[in-house]
């Protein structure tokens, strides 16, 4: 092939390239002018201007639907029953529909074949405003390529839509129907009333001013966080499925049938301008397909049975105890300044320092204390809760150990002059604690784990780091194991030498890893006891390390509690005793053998 064949050749195909871009791809502008128009854009509805809607059908197996929106905006079924709908669902079949694309407009001389003679699958009417429709659309029988023929009924051309348009219209009254089991606003709620036929108990709850009180059977202080739960919870279910609506629904059988004549539990949540009511009966038998389910008749739904998720009867089913306030003792802990324990005859004070941390005052001295234990301590106390309530005046404090009590909190608040006080009492048969709040009558038992840890006072609270010393000043180190000879070792420069039993060079890695250990000793806890109970005549470990400040530390390490952690102390504080981490102590166990150098004799 010469140079002019090919040149030729090469002009031929650019021309074809240019010819192809400018008739089959065109350009953006182009594409954006030949998009096909909406429904809604071409007969000029919006699913927000419609006011009122007609569905009906051409298959008898589904009901003429006829929605309606009230003057609040709110959607209602009118035909063929009277009920509340669901306004999302509502708006989502009209934006279905109106946003349809309309494929391709056609000029045909007669509608029968395409299905949209006298009995299309399904007529549309939509209503702006006025008596008249905005535009009636009918829907026929279903074309090529996922299409549909579809006409708006006074125009005499029909045109092609998406085929998903009949499944978008093909509604049941339970498809659009409102499924809210109740409807209110839960900030304007300001009563609750809960009769109860399995307890035979009513209990009624009140809001005055942003404060929930039980009023009935007892007046007291509710549980403000409880009753929100119950309400939200309340308004978020959802009818499962509608058992009978309309006059079947008020028969006397059917209300029997389902446990309805006589309720288990009726609710009544009072608002500003409504009461709402729920009526709980029967669970759902299991042989019915369905399990957990209750059957329900309430004011959002006053002419219909339905189901509902157990949850329901859970969340009414609440005694007077659930409803109430169960805090023991209020005070604001992130102002609180100072705290007292008064146990026995010894006092612990707690004081914060002007850059938040903690020092406590013991009868030794001043200690710092353990950031976290104060935490736990002052958080503990304010979200302290009853696990059951003294019931009645309590004539005599003392039996309970009360007066005066066995231990005493106080926590003192920025700006306040008077501290809040919790007084605790004597122990109960089931381990719980009698406490009270100063200030207050009643008298409630709580778990026992806070107080226990109360009563163990600046054990529990101080700093829990054993010793306190740089890696550096450590001159002397004794280390002695049961049933190993004891073992000496001293700081020569930066080298460590054995003195005893032998004279030798010391395994340097060996012992500065344990006196790195040492340095950073910390207790998981300081307890009481008998020393002489755990271990300490015959220690399990015990080492001891010499400053170059001439202090000297003896550790002891004795038997292991029920967790498997060991008890431990410094000798020279007998009565301090602590527990460490049971993977801690083989760290801190060495022997001669593990000391010595492969080299061994003096360099």
């Amino acid at each position: 092939m010469n140079f002019k064949t090919t040149l030729i050749i090469v002009i031929l195909l650019i021309g074809i390239g240019g010819a192809y871009y400018l008739f089959f791809q065109g350009s953006p502008d182009d594409a954006a002018t030949d998009e096909k128009p909406t429904i809604s854009q071409v007969y000029g509805v919006t699913s927000d201007t419609v006011q009122q809607v007609e569905i009906s059908f051409a298959d008898t197996a589904y009901q003429h639907l006829k929605l309606e929106k009230d003057g609040t905006g709110n959607w209602r079924l009118t035909k063929p029953i009277q009920v509340d709908a669901d306004g999302e669902k509502v708006k989502q079949v009209l934006e279905d529909i109106l946003n349809k694309r309309i494929k391709q407009t056609l000029e045909v001389p007669a509608l029968t074949q395409y299905g949209l003679d006298n009995t299309p699958s399904i007529t549309l009417s939509l209503w702006t405003n006025g008596t008249t429709p905005a535009a009636t659309f009918l829907i026929g029988k279903k074309a090529i390529n996922f299409s549909v023929y579809a006409k708006e009924k006074s125009e005499p051309h029909i045109f092609l839509i998406e085929s998903s348009a009949l499944d978008d219209l093909t509604k049941s009254t339970t498809d659009l129907r409102d499924r809210s089991m109740i409807n209110f606003n839960t900030e304007t709620v300001s009563g609750i009333q809960l009769q109860q036929k399995d307890i035979g108990t009513t209990i009624h709850c009140e809001k005055r001013g942003n404060i929930w009180h039980v009023v009935h059977p007892i007046e007291a202080k509710a549980d403000a966080e409880e009753i929100e739960t119950l309400l939200s919870e309340l308004r978020a279910l959802k009818v499962s499925t509608f058992e009978a609506d309309g006059a079947d629904a008020n028969v006397p059988t059917h209300l029997e049938k389902y446990g309805l004549d006589t309720p288990r539990i009726q609710a009544q949540i009072t608002g500003i301008d409504n009461t709402y009511t729920l009526n709980i009966g029967s669970a759902v038998p299991a042989d019915n397909g369905t399990q957990g389910q209750v059957y329900v008749k309430g004011t959002n739904h006053q002419d219909a049975i339905y189901t509902v998720s157990e949850d329901v009867y859970n969340l009414l089913n609440k005694s007077v105890f659930e409803l109430r306030d169960k805090r023991v003792i209020d005070f604001q802990r992130i102002d609180t300044i100072r705290f007292e324990i008064k146990h026995d005859k010894e006092t612990t004070v707690g004081t914060r320092n002007y850059d938040d941390t903690w020092e406590l005052q013991t009868p030794a001295g001043k200690i710092k204390a353990d950031a976290d234990a104060v935490s736990d301590l002052i958080f503990g106390v304010d979200s302290l809760e009853a696990t059951a309530f003294v019931d009645g005046p309590i004539k005599n404090l003392a039996s309970l150990g009360l007066a005066p009590p066995a231990i005493a909190v106080a926590f003192t608040q920025r700006g306040e002059e008077k501290p809040a006080v919790l007084l605790i009492g004597n122990r109960t048969q089931d381990g719980s604690v009698y406490v009270k709040a100063e200030q207050s009558e009643q008298v409630v038992r709580v778990r026992p784990a806070l107080i226990d840890n109360i009563a163990l006072g600046a054990a529990w609270l101080r700093d829990k780091q054993v010793l306190n010393f740089h890696i550096d000043d450590a001159v002397r180190l004794t280390f002695a194991s049961s049933g190993e000879e004891p073992v000496t070792c001293q700081r020569l420069g930066t080298n460590w030498r054995i003195t005893a039993p032998v004279q030798e060079n010391a395994n340097n890695v060996e012992v500065n890893a344990i006196i790195y250990e040492l340095d950073d000793l910390m207790a998981e806890a300081f307890v009481g006891g008998d020393s002489m109970s755990v271990g300490f005549e015959k220690p399990n470990v015990q080492l001891t390390v010499e400053l170059r400040n001439q202090k000297v530390y003896t550790l002891q390490i004795g038997t292991a509690d029920a967790s498997g952690r060991f008890y431990a102390r410094l000798q020279h504080e007998p009565d301090l005793i602590f527990l460490l981490n049971a993977e801690l102590v083989p760290k801190l166990k060495t022997t001669l053998a593990l000391l010595r150098t492969s080299e061994q004799g003096a360099p």
